[in-house]
């Protein structure tokens, strides 16, 4: 017997175990219900003969009446009933247990015959890839689009990257944008002392800020174009930079700079809320790529053992 047909065989073995696994757990609730019903029926017959004979009401009663051996032999025969039918369902409980710690002990070998039989298959393809034919190009059709969605997957990875570093960008300017707020407040109370020495570092660190965002910008939209073909993610900040002259006001009227800065906030706000809309439509390509990638495979696979059975399976021959 060949290799291929050792671990094909070896395979549908493990496949028949896995479904005679999945039916034996279930019919294993059912034989624990039973043991529970049959065991309770049993305790019941038990409980009816222990009131005959420790002489209970209804023992008396049957005493007076001259029934009670007849009462009592009738209960002991019920309760010999239930615990035959006791025993019985607590041994295919037994031997349902057993034959599912066997189906488990068999597939303890699944992951070392499933690598060894994609190891076989990966082999084979090599010699295919050798052959001018038809299943070879095929195959080679198939590693081609695996390594160009592979591709893809690597550039989604890049693009979420850059809107992860895009939206801490965001949140550290927002962070920013509060501490302005708290500074105009304290500006007032001031009479706008503060402004002039904490204003200047504000602006620096604002503006320091607002280039890092535009860098950000522009490398994601680079990646997420390349994705998505996606040319406009209204990501224009232009509209933030007038807000780093706040800080160079001498003393500002409190109610206009927090009114400046709500609209910084909010515009902000919507461009986070367009990167994670486009973020979201990353993940669910990246699914959906995953998946194609995964079915490409198994035609591939299935290309190899069409060909290996076609020829017999006879490149190797086991021991």
């Amino acid at each position: 017997m060949s290799v291929y047909q050792t671990l094909t065989e070896t395979l549908q073995k493990i496949k028949r175990s896995e479904e005679r696994l999945t039916m034996l757990i279930e019919n294993k609730a059912s034989l624990e219900a039973k043991v529970r019903e049959k065991k309770a029926a049993l305790d019941k017959e038990n409980y009816d003969v222990e009131k005959l004979e420790g002489l209970s009401l209804e023992g008396f009663v049957h005493l007076l009446k001259g029934t009670l051996i007849d009462k009592l032999d009738k209960e002991e025969r019920e309760a010999m009933v239930a615990k035959n039918q006791y025993e019985i369902a607590c041994q295919e409980l037994d031997v349902c247990l057993k034959e599912i710690s066997l189906c488990r002990d068999r597939l303890k070998e699944k992951f070392t015959i499933e690598r060894q039989y994609l190891d076989f298959i990966e082999s084979e393809e090599k010699k295919i890839l050798d052959i001018d034919s038809n299943d070879s190009k095929q195959v080679k059709t198939i590693i081609d689009q695996v390594y160009y969605n592979n591709e893809v997957l690597r550039e989604i990875r890049e693009a979420k990257e850059a809107g992860d570093q895009l939206k801490e960008a965001f949140n550290c300017i927002l962070e920013s944008f509060s501490s302005a707020d708290d500074l105009g407040i304290i500006d007032i109370l001031e009479n706008g002392l503060l402004v002039s020495d904490c204003g200047h570092e504000s602006v620096k660190k604002t503006n320091e800020q607002l280039v890092l965002i535009q860098q950000n910008i522009r490398r994601y939209h680079i990646e997420v174009m390349d994705v998505l073909g996606v040319t406009d993610l209204h990501l224009d900040i232009s509209r933030l930079l007038v807000f780093s002259d706040c800080f160079l006001v001498r003393v500002i009227e409190g109610d206009e700079l927090s009114e400046k800065l709500d609209g910084a906030v909010e515009l902000i706000k919507e461009m986070m809320r367009h990167i994670d809309e486009s973020l979201l439509i990353l993940d669910q390509k990246r699914n959906e790529i995953k998946i194609e990638i995964e079915g490409l495979k198994k035609s591939k696979v299935q290309l190899v053992e069409s060909y290996l059975n076609q020829i017999g399976g006879i490149h190797e021959k086991s021991s």
